[in-house]
């Protein structure tokens, strides 16, 4: 099995390290420039960008398809993927977790409880949530926001003003309240296109602006908590149709959990389950897009704790 992964960084770069194991080949669709997966994988394609005929070239010469993000236009994926049914997570699933709101939106349909919110589109709309959500205040660019970019801490309506200069004149904020947050959690969830499900223990983040620094487990919440975070993240994965590793970041609240984003991929909060669990994040995505049986989540110590790097 050829296993196509499009985009080239280091989430590409430990899939295929962990592919090793399963005796699958790899190629990569990269963007030009400086990409970590590249440099392991013999069988790479660089383009200026994931345009159609890339993409179509790209998928035609693979027998499964999976990303290293979800920064790629879904509607062109889906047109491709109509006849050939080899691009997992799905464009439906990659739609929704390309744009923060439409996953709000879910999750409010499915009356899963999230921060309080309300989308913008324009500086009408931005001041009225402010003044609804009160101050101080959270706005997050929709799409396109990663590692802390497009995370903007409003706590003053100067503050906004200062927003609306720097960001393009056709925009989509989701604005929120500023909480005060007891605890951050991650719940992996790996599910297989042969429809297993393996949940992973539930991981506690600590972040420094907007940026994971620490990774730790067990969480330190309470057992009902972590089990309704579990049971969250199931339902999820099987809400948006998740083929492979789903991650949900969450809030702990006032004792409640609140949903806060999800990514339907492996997950810079997952890195550890590569020495601390019995099948890593990277493998069971791989194993969950091919259809293999999962492997098992369990932790191999009784405690563990991670650190996150970042080059400059």
């Amino acid at each position: 099995m050829r296993v196509g992964i499009i985009g080239g960084g280091q989430l590409a770069q430990m899939m295929i390290q962990a592919g090793s194991e399963l005796g699958v080949s790899f190629a990569l669709l990269a963007l030009c420039g400086d990409e970590s997966a590249a440099t392991i994988c013999p069988n790479v394609t660089r383009v200026a960008d994931f345009d159609a005929e890339a993409l179509r070239q790209f998928i035609a010469a693979c027998d499964v398809v999976t990303f290293d993000h979800e920064l790629v236009d879904p509607a062109i994926l889906g047109s491709i993927d109509e006849s050939v049914h080899k691009v997992f997570p799905g464009s439906n699933t990659l739609r929704l977790a390309a744009n923060k709101a439409r996953q709000r939106e879910l999750l409010t349909s499915l009356n899963i409880a999230t921060p309080r919110f309300i989308v913008a589109t324009n500086e009408l709309e931005l001041r009225q949530a402010l003044d609804e959500v009160g101050l101080p205040a959270v706005a997050k660019a929709a799409h396109g926001g990663y590692d802390g970019r497009g995370v903007f801490y409003l706590d003053s309506l100067r503050d906004a003003d200062d927003l609306l200069g720097e960001i393009p004149a056709s925009f989509e904020l989701i604005v929120e309240e500023r909480l005060a947050i007891e605890a951050e959690i991650a719940v992996l969830v790996a599910r297989s296109r042969n429809g297993s499900v393996a949940t992973y223990p539930v991981l506690r983040t600590v972040q420094v602006d907007s940026i994971c620094r620490e990774v730790l487990v067990p969480s330190g919440i309470e057992l009902e908590l972590e089990t309704e975070a579990l049971g969250l993240g199931e339902r999820i994965a099987q809400a948006v149709g998740a083929i492979g590793i789903l991650a949900i970041e969450m809030f702990v609240v006032n004792g409640r959990i609140l949903i806060n984003e999800l990514a339907p991929r492996p997950h810079n909060s997952g890195h550890l389950t590569i020495e601390t669990c019995a099948t890593s994040q990277f493998e069971n995505h791989l194993r969950g897009v091919l259809g293999l049986p999962l492997g098992p989540t369990e932790l191999n110590f009784a405690c563990a704790a991670m650190v996150n790097i970042l080059g400059g």
